[in-house]
């Protein structure tokens, strides 16, 4: 399951990466939902792929949630044929 969460536009790059550092550590790899974005609101979006829910990362975001705008699940899609 794909999870997304988005930093609060007052957030600084270097909280950022302290808090992407902290979900390292706790076993997610967050990454950039816009690698490269220049638009500050849409380079604020990330998503972590192997959250087993959007409750599993949210309780490891705790402490954070000052920091933290919203944490979501992806929603699930089906190809069409």
């Amino acid at each position: 399951m794909s999870v997304q969460f988005k930093f609060k536009d007052s957030v600084a790059e270097d909280r950022r990466r302290e808090i992407i550092d902290v979900l390292g550590r706790a076993g997610y790899a967050a990454r950039s939902l816009y690698p490269g974005q220049q638009r500050p609101r849409l380079a604020s979006i990330f998503t972590v792929s192997q959250a087993d829910d959007a409750k599993s990362l949210h309780a490891a975001l705790t402490g954070y949630k000052q920091d933290i705008e919203y944490v979501e699940a992806s929603p699930k899609r089906k190809l069409k044929s």
